[in-house]
C-alpha cells in the first residue's frame, strides 16, 4: 500500500490537476493505481475546504495550477462501462514520447478491447506525437481490439486534419458515438 512519502512529486501534480478539474477522489485513484484514502487525504491538502461530495464545485472555488508555463504530459485511464478512456492532457511532444510509449505498452498489455484516446485537453502535438499514436493504433487493431480518437482540442484537430489522419484512424467528437461506432465494429468481426 502507498504511502504519501513514496509518492513521487509528477503523482502529487498529477493528483491536484485532476482534482482541480473536479474528477472524484475516487476516480483519481483508480487511475494513478493509488489507495482511495491516500488520495483523499491529498486532495484535502490541497484543498482544505473542500468536501468529498462537492468535487465538482473545486473549479468554481480554486485557482487552477498555470501549467502552460512549463510542458507537461498527463495520462489518465479513466474506465466506462463498455470501454476505456486514455485520457491526454498538456503536449504530446518529442519529450513525453517515451512516457506516453509506455502507457501504450501497458494498454497493450492489458485486457481492454475497446479504448478511446481522448485529446479534449491536448494543447500541442507534432509529427513524434502523432507517430506515437498511430503506431499504438496499429498494433491495437491488429491484436483485433478497437480504438479511436476522440474529442480532440482545436489545436489537435487543426494538426490531425493538415496531416489528414482521419483515413488512418477514427475521430470522434463524443464517447457516445465512439462506443456506437466500436459496438457496430464488435458485431460486425463476430457475424462475418
Amino acid at each position: 500500500m502507498a504511502e504519501k512519502k513514496d509518492i513521487p512529486i509528477d503523482i502529487y501534480h498529477r493528483i491536484y490537476r485532476m482534482a482541480a478539474k473536479g474528477i472524484p477522489s475516487d476516480q483519481i485513484a483508480f487511475s494513478l493505481d493509488l489507495p482511495i484514502n491516500v488520495v483523499r487525504n491529498i486532495v484535502i491538502q490541497f484543498f482544505p475546504t473542500l468536501k468529498e461530495t462537492s468535487n465538482s464545485e473545486v473549479k468554481k472555488t480554486v485557482k487552477v495550477y498555470d501549467s502552460e508555463k512549463q510542458p507537461y504530459l498527463d495520462i489518465y485511464i479513466l474506465q466506462r462501462l463498455r470501454f476505456s478512456i486514455i485520457d491526454l492532457n498538456g503536449m504530446v511532444t518529442e519529450e513525453h514520447i517515451t512516457r506516453l510509449q509506455e502507457e501504450f505498452d501497458k494498454v497493450l498489455k492489458s485486457n481492454f478491447k475497446m479504448i478511446a484516446i481522448r485529446m479534449a485537453n491536448v494543447k500541442s502535438i507534432n509529427e513524434a506525437g502523432l507517430s506515437t499514436i498511430l503506431s499504438f493504433y496499429k498494433d491495437f487493431i491488429n491484436r483485433g481490439r478497437y480504438t479511436a480518437i476522440l474529442d480532440p482540442s482545436k489545436e489537435v484537430e487543426t494538426f490531425l486534419n493538415q496531416k489528414e489522419t482521419e483515413k488512418v484512424i477514427p475521430v470522434f467528437g463524443t464517447e457516445k458515438a465512439f462506443e456506437e461506432n466500436a459496438q457496430k465494429i464488435k458485431k460486425q468481426k463476430k457475424n462475418p
